[in-house]
Order: structure tokens, then C-alpha cells, then sequence
């Protein structure tokens, strides 16, 4: 009875998918327009995310020593930040580690170089890297350095790399792209249910007189809603199908443009798709089926009545 049903909504939906084949790609092509803005937006905060985690990656608090700050203080330094709750890590940079990053920065620079190996010692000192969990938390380890008087005297000096006005912008850009992104999908959503409920109409009005005679029959409400909810829900599948390939097209399409904006990092718009393709389409499938079901319930509405 179970295989009847499903075999009579089937061919019923198919058969009206032909017949009314322009009208058909009418309605699919506004479902795959609101199923790819919803798409593009997801795409887009995960640039924005990511791009976002690559500048709060480069800030960070560097601790610059005097030459005359033993190891042993520095190590005491050290472990009073790590031991700070909003601190993720501290690298120590030592003297001579700093002397040889600055010699293969100017291995070009044989007048710097030869300057070098004039000084008898070496000039530079010990350096502390400093990262914390978040970057309101940069001021709080240089207050830490401030205020502790057997600290300020080892240190030479301290630089932060200020970053959070681009970090500020750039989630100021990215929650403007998302209600932009939000708008332009709920536009899409509207038009898609407005489109599929004058779709259904049009399929309910050509099978009016059926429809009638079921009625007077005896037939139930969802033994003839089942075929119109079984177009509609057609629809939603072809939609999110045609949706689905355009997906991974854009996602390949655009990589190197992704790349070159973020640089070398461990990330790509095709890998993120890969990761979270169930989440991404099987929520877009869902949320277009109630979308559709919803719609053909508001067309079939009148029709019950009969």
C-alpha cells in the first residue's frame, strides 16, 4: 500500500514536472538563486573567519631584554606570563638565536655584516614572544611588566603589534556581509515561496475537476495533498542538486583568488566545503523542503474546503 502510494506521487509529480516544464525551471531557478546566496554567505564568513584568526595570529607582545639579564631571571619572567590565565604561549627568543636570525635577514648586506663582526660581543639580547587568548588581553601582560619593578629593569624595551583596529574593521566588514548576505536570502526565500505556491496553483487548478470528484468520493485531505507536496518537494531536490554543483564549481572557481587574498595558509574554500558539505547542502535541502511543503499547504488550502 506503502509502494502504491509512493509510486502514484511519483509519476504524478514527474507527470506535472513535464507538463508544465517552462513554469518548472521558472520555480527551480528561484530556489537554486536562494539556495546559493545562502552559499555564497557561508563561504563568505568562512574567508572572513579566517581571515580575521590570520591577523589575531600575528599579534603578539615581544619582550626585548638588556644584554645583562641573565637566564635565570628571564626564566623567571617567563613563567610568571605563562602562568596567567589569558596567556597561550611564550617563546623565548635567546640572544644568540635573535644574532643569527638578524645575519640571514642581512646576508645581502655585507656592510652590516662585516659592521657585525667588528662588535666584540653580542649587542642583542633575550627576547619574549608573548600571545594571549584574545587581543584585549596584550595590555593586561604589558601592565604585568610595568608594574613589577624587579621585571622593569631587565627590559630594554617592548613592542606591540597593535593590530586590532584591521581586526575591528575586518568584523565590522564581515557582520555587514552577513546581514547584506541575509537580506539578499530572505529576499530569494520570499520570491521562491511565492513562486512555488502560484506553481502549485496552477498544477491544482489544471486538476481541479479530479480533485472534485476525489472530494465527493470520499477521498482524504492527504491522500490529494500527496502528489502536489511530492511536486513541490521535487522542486527542492532538482533546486539543491543544481545548487550542490555550482557549489564545488564557485568553491574551485574562486581558491586562488582565496589564496591570494589570505596567503600561504592551510586553508581553501574546496576544503571547507568537503568538511562541512552535509551541514552545508543537507541544511539548505531541509530548510527548501519546509520552504516548499509550507507553500503547497498555503495553495491547497482553498481546494480542501471543497
Amino acid at each position: 500500500m506503502l509502494f502504491l502510494s509512493l509510486s502514484r506521487i511519483t509519476k504524478f509529480s514527474l507527470q506535472n514536472f513535464a507538463r508544465n516544464i517552462w513554469l518548472s525551471m521558472v520555480t527551480i531557478t528561484i530556489i537554486v538563486l536562494t539556495l546559493f546566496s545562502v552559499t555564497s554567505l557561508v563561504f563568505i564568513n568562512a574567508v572572513m573567519n579566517e581571515a580575521i584568526s590570520l591577523v589575531k595570529s600575528k599579534v603578539d607582545v615581544s619582550v626585548y631584554f638588556k644584554p645583562t639579564a641573565t637566564e635565570e631571571q628571564i626564566a623567571v619572567v617567563q613563567q610568571t606570563l605563562e602562568d596567567a590565565p589569558y596567556v597561550v604561549r611564550v617563546a623565548h627568543v635567546t640572544k644568540s638565536e635573535a644574532l643569527a636570525k638578524l645575519r640571514e635577514q642581512y646576508k645581502n648586506s655585507p656592510l652590516i655584516l662585516e659592521s657585525l663582526k667588528e662588535l666584540a660581543n653580542n649587542p642583542l639580547g633575550d627576547t619574549l614572544i608573548v600571545n594571549t587568548a584574545d587581543t584585549s588581553d596584550y595590555q593586561k601582560v604589558i601592565d604585568i611588566l610595568n608594574a613589577t619593578p624587579q621585571f622593569a629593569v631587565l627590559i630594554d624595551n617592548q613592542s606591540f603589534d597593535d593590530n586590532s583596529y584591521v581586526i575591528e574593521k575586518l568584523e565590522q566588514i564581515a557582520g555587514q556581509l552577513e546581514r547584506i548576505g541575509w537580506g539578499v536570502t530572505l529576499f530569494f526565500g520570499l520570491i521562491s515561496l511565492i513562486v512555488i505556491v502560484n506553481t502549485i496553483r496552477i498544477a491544482i487548478y489544471t486538476h481541479r475537476d479530479e480533485i472534485g470528484i476525489m472530494k465527493l468520493v470520499g477521498a482524504s485531505n492527504s491522500f490529494i495533498r500527496g502528489p502536489f507536496v511530492g511536486e513541490a518537494i521535487l522542486y527542492a531536490m532538482v533546486g539543491s542538486g543544481i545548487t550542490f554543483v555550482l557549489g564545488y564549481a564557485a568553491a574551485t572557481f574562486s581558491d586562488p583568488y582565496v589564496v591570494g587574498l589570505l596567503g600561504p595558509v592551510d586553508f581553501t574554500l574546496l576544503s571547507y566545503l568537503n568538511q562541512n558539505v552535509a551541514l552545508i547542502f543537507g541544511g539548505e535541502l531541509l530548510g527548501i523542503i519546509l520552504i516548499s511543503v509550507f507553500a503547497t499547504s498555503l495553495a491547497l488550502r482553498r481546494y480542501m474546503r471543497v
